[in-house]
């Protein structure tokens, strides 16, 4: 070997992405195999729903990991290929799917799953039968829904106690697709493929409007959003990270989603298309988003039943920069099966269950009718030296319950002890305006409004409160929502800064004033004032 291809081998290898190796676990299976199931971390709980077993059968149970098992509920329906998002106040919804085996047909029903009683409760049928589904909760209750496969297709919404209704024609119809909320009344819609398998095109459709083309979406399509909530993807107000493949070639990105329009977001290098051994890496799951640490992980996978995540930095993107991107893999010897990892705190994934790759295919082809019961955990080589053992924190959790019904049984004793008494209606509401007067001090105090990704649990956190209280109290004290008394920060704090610097553009105030994109500034300032910026500053000469 010659100098010089010492030195060519020497810049590959350096130049080569690195790709660190996972540390797993096996855990207990699950009691009945599935493929294509819906995993979901409840609490401390992974829950995993519907799905197909053995023979491409749809499974009529959900199973639940505590305590080092797996215990099994009836659903009231099953849901191989429906629709599921969490709720605001913790429940779970989940609606449609496939009617019968072999994934044919549509299906009509729809239920919640309460993870406190581990029960389900139907809550009647949907405007029309739906498989390949997706749905997406919103902060008023109501839960929208989209998609199907080789049937008719339209936006619809289930509202508490009102049922299901149909809000608007989808045509063509679109197959998983994602519904992100684009501005406080709009939501978007849109695939990477229709209702009968062909490419959905560039279009998004709005639900306040008419569709759109998005010229991005000409070279990068959306990966088929299966298993997912809009929940996931969502970085801040109405601003979403997805996965996108080029368009005809070869290629990987993240898409950065902001008030309706689409972005590529700059990496400081690109999403590797091999792995470690040279085979093609297939990236086909997430963003899953860490918010609390600004890092969102997407999932891939090899014909050699490997399995991949890359974890994405987004946080020096929120100031103009660049995400960095770090790599890891896992290998066993019998082959990972394909599946969503869910992810847990501390960059761990879960994986229960998966289809296994059609044997001798040189791309990944699920073979449905062949699905397994093997559960993974996976985490960093440092996470698992720092990690705390498995028996140690049911030991901890078994001291803390006993604990907890020794308290309860030495206050029940306590006959002759005075009752505290509830406190009067006056009461309530001085401790709910003292409340809202703290958060309206930690607001201003800290600028929370600044940042792009706040969300009313950061708050609640701060204010050692939780989310669902949060909204109430701000809804019921101000008459609007969380989102828009943070707009109501925002562009006051933009107004100071247009009069201190009339020379600053639109794009500028709105992203110093804590806006996710000049186009929802520029929205939200109409909404609030009823001018636009440059018609509020004539109007002050």
């Amino acid at each position: 070997m010659n100098l010089l291809t010492l030195i060519a081998t020497a810049i590959l290898l350096v130049s080569a992405p690195q790709f660190q190796k996972l540390s797993f676990e096996r855990l207990p299976e699950l009691q009945t195999p599935r493929g294509v199931g819906q995993p979901v971390l409840l609490g401390d709980e992974v829950t995993v729903f519907g799905g197909h077993t053995t023979g491409y059968k749809p499974v009529e149970t959900a199973e639940y990991y505590r305590d080092g098992a797996w215990h099994s509920i009836p659903m009231t329906y099953p849901h191989d290929g429906g629709a599921i998002t969490l709720l605001p106040d913790g429940r779970v919804f989940l609606a449609g799917g496939n009617a019968e085996p072999f994934g044919i047909g549509q299906s009509w029903g729809a239920e919640i799953y309460d993870p406190v009683t581990h029960s389900f409760a139907p809550i009647g049928i949907m405007d029309r039968k739906r498989s390949l589904l997706c749905a997406a909760a919103l902060p008023d209750g109501r839960v929208l829904i989209a998609g199907n496969w080789y049937g008719p297709d339209g936006i619809e919404a289930y509202m508490p106690g009102g049922g299901f209704t149909a809000l608007a024609p989808l045509e063509p119809g679109l197959c998983y697709p994602y519904i992100l909320r684009s501005t406080e009344d709009d939501v978007i819609v849109f695939s990477s493929m229709d209702s009968k398998g062909e490419p959905a095109g560039p279009y998004v459709h709005r639900l306040g409007g008419e569709p759109c083309h998005v010229p991005l979406l000409e070279e990068w399509e959306p990966i088929f959003n299966y298993a997912s909530s809009d929940d996931e993807h969502i970085i801040a107000d109405y601003t979403y990270l997805l996965l996108a493949n080029r368009r005809g070639g070869s290629g990987t990105a993240i898409l950065r989603v902001s008030g309706g329009e689409f972005s590529v977001l700059d990496l400081e290098e690109p999403i590797p298309a091999e792995g470690p051994s040279g085979d093609p890496v297939f990236w086909a799951v997430g963003p899953q988003v860490d918010r609390a640490g600004r890092l969102a992980w997407i999932q891939g996978c090899d014909v050699q039943g490997r399995i991949y995540f890359a974890r994405i930095d987004y946080n020096a993107t929120l100031d103009g920069g660049k995400a960095s991107v770090k790599l890891y893999y896992a290998e066993a010897p019998e082959g990972f099966p394909y599946g969503k990892a869910l992810l847990l705190p501390g960059g761990r994934f879960f994986l229960a269950g998966g289809v296994c790759q059609v044997p001798g295919e040189s791309v990944i082809v699920n073979d449905n009718f062949n699905v397994l019961s093997s559960v993974y955990l996976f985490q960093t080589e440092e996470q698992q030296k720092a990690a705390v053992p498995l028996w140690a924190i049911i030991t901890v959790a078994l001291l803390l319950c006993a604990a907890i019904v020794l308290i309860v049984i030495r206050l029940g004793r306590k006959k002759d002890a005075p009752e505290v008494p509830e406190p009067s209606a006056e009461q309530a509401k001085k401790l709910d305006a003292d409340l809202m007067a703290e958060l309206s001090h930690l607001i201003e105090e800290k600028e929370l409004f600044l940042r792009k990704d706040l969300r009313v649990a950061d708050v609640a956190k701060e204010l050692a409160t939780n989310r669902t209280y949060m909204s109430i109290l701000v809804n019921n004290l101000t008459g609007s929502g969380f989102s828009d008394l943070i707009n109501g920060y925002r562009i006051r704090y933009a107004q100071q800064l247009m009069l201190e610097h009339p020379e600053m553009v639109h794009g500028d105030v709105a992203i110093a004033s804590g806006f996710a994109s000049r186009t929802a500034f520029l929205r939200t300032f109409k909404a609030k004032t009823g001018l636009s910026p440059t018609e509020w500053k004539e109007s002050l000469k």
